[in-house]
């Protein structure tokens, strides 16, 4: 019986190459996106800790502290989440001056996602 010559279509090889290049596509564009994903979360934590460093040090100097020098480990609830800040105070060429570097982190022994340093005016 010969073969109809009439219909024109994929052969199943055809097809499976087809699917297989698709598949691979697909994969590759899922990866790209939870690789951005991951980015953009990362970089929003970045900068709230950012925040939470610059805002402690405001409060600092908005209630005209004057710590001795030496290291304060402080836990903070902002942004509905717990952050963990390190502050360390050094003393100064200038008697009424004190150098405070803010660190903070995720979690207590985590990576520090901000660091920020700023300067104590002694209160009068």
């Amino acid at each position: 019986m010969p073969a109809d010559r009439g219909y024109r279509g994929f052969t199943l090889l055809e097809v499976l190459v087809a699917l297989t290049i698709l598949a691979l596509a697909l994969g590759a564009l899922i990866k790209t996106a939870a690789d951005h994903t991951a980015l953009i979360s990362d970089l929003d934590e970045r900068t709230q800790s950012f925040l939470i460093a610059e805002n402690q040090l405001h409060r600092f100097q908005a209630e005209r502290l004057w710590p001795e020098a030496g290291v304060r480990k402080d836990r903070i609830d902002q942004a509905h989440r717990r952050w963990y800040g390190l502050a360390t105070f050094e003393s100064t060429p200038d008697p009424d001056l004190r150098r405070a570097t803010l660190e903070v982190r995720a979690t207590e022994d985590g990576p520090v996602l901000a660091r920020l340093t700023g300067f104590l005016a002694r209160p009068r």
